[in-house]
């Protein structure tokens, strides 16, 4: 059983003594003003964003209220209006980023956000919240989540509190760690109408100030240190050391690597020369760059893992490739993504000491089995 148990103001989205701190939220408004004169579907899109918006800033609100008489909560990380402003813009650690959410950044990037952090005495709980009532997505988002967790406080038991709308399906699929607290459906069309209103003024608000022993900034608390691109460069190196097999699959079925794997998703092996991979694409016709084709091995689910290719090519186009039984699947990836930063950092780290045949794309196939989710 929990410890800790939905309130009656969570459970009924009682804004009676948080309603003013709304108001110091940032909110993009721009599209919203004719939303209730002249609703569309465009338009129904960012009023559904901005109503998710909205639902966070009550329960976080309503969670700083939660914590200051909770006595096993010890710590609670401070966000949007109420932490201090930092000034150090600090390129990576946990920290609060330009939209005053908390994060772990590594060289700048945001590797995860978190609704909400707090601390017990043996725990640390991130939060999780969402107006949908499809959870399949939220859910899978949590592995990445606790993983990170589990690296940067590895002396504390990882726990989730998912903050659900009543009519959420799939509730009895979240891992074990998870608490569940579910509100009533958030409907409250006039606060919502107030808060465009407000914030089409242009006035500045200011909350009501937080002040408890347990409100913390999140660049105050200590943790490991994860050095976000050395890690798989290490990774990479071990993977590649092991004198009998050309890439060491058993190196991947270690405990810490299953945490890499939730944080990354995938990790690289080394590359291929583009004739080699067009013997596997064969109507892949651009021109890669430095002739090299990343080869990573992918968590593809949890269960399953794969060889998932990354040519970068001479025009810029990161392109991710995956064959598999289906058939061969290609998309495009973003470009301000992370899987660019990643892929520009191993296009510098890898030499031809690195480089894979057909022969040993092979092996790794027919062998990838030997690495076991836990």
């Amino acid at each position: 059983m929990s410890q800790f148990l939905i309130s009656d103001d969570v459970k009924n989205l009682n804004v009676t003594n948080i309603k003013d701190n709304l108001f110091s939220y940032k909110y993009d408004i721009k599209r919203l003003s004719a939303y209730f004169e002249r609703p569309t579907e465009e338009l129904e899109h960012f009023y559904s964003s901005f109503k998710g918006e909205v639902y966070e800033n009550i329960i976080y609100e309503l969670l700083l209220e939660y914590a200051k008489t909770a006595p096993e909560i010890s710590k609670f990380i401070l966000k949007g209006p109420h932490q201090k402003r930092d000034v150090s813009q600090n390129k990576s650690g946990l920290l609060i980023d330009n939209s005053n959410q908390i994060v772990y950044k590594a060289s700048y990037k945001d590797i995860s956000e978190f609704d909400a952090l707090f601390f017990t005495k043996k725990e640390i709980y991130f939060v999780e919240m969402s107006t949908s009532k499809k959870t399949a997505s939220l859910n899978k988002r949590l592995f990445k989540k606790q993983a990170l967790l589990k690296v940067l406080f590895p002396y504390l038991e990882v726990k989730a509190l998912i903050v659900l709308t009543k009519g959420s399906v799939g509730l009895n699929n979240f891992p074990s760690y998870c608490t569940i607290w579910v509100t009533k459906d958030f409907d409250d069309e006039n606060l919502l109408k107030e808060l465009i209103a407000k914030k089409r003024e242009k006035k500045i608000t200011f909350p009501s100030e937080k002040k408890d022993a347990k409100y913390v900034e999140a660049n105050t608390i200590p943790h490991s240190n994860f050095k976000y691109f050395q890690t798989l460069k290490w990774i990479l190196y071990t993977a590649r050391s092991n004198k009998r097999f050309s890439v060491d699959l058993g190196f991947f079925n270690s405990g810490d690597l299953n945490l890499y794997f939730d944080i990354y998703t995938k990790l690289y092996v080394g590359f291929i020369k583009i004739d080699d991979f067009r013997q596997l694409v064969e109507d892949y016709k651009y021109e890669v760059k430095d002739d090299k084709v990343i080869v990573s091995i992918e968590k593809i689910n949890q269960k399953t893992y794969g060889i998932v290719y990354y040519p970068k090519n001479k025009n810029g186009q990161l392109k991710r490739v995956k064959i598999d039984e289906k058939g061969i699947n290609i998309k495009d990836k973003e470009a301000e993504g992370f899987t660019n930063a990643e892929i520009k950092f191993m296009l510098n780290v890898l030499d031809d000491k690195f480089i894979l045949t057909l022969n040993d794309i092979n092996h790794i196939n027919k062998n990838i089995s030997i690495i076991k989710t836990t």
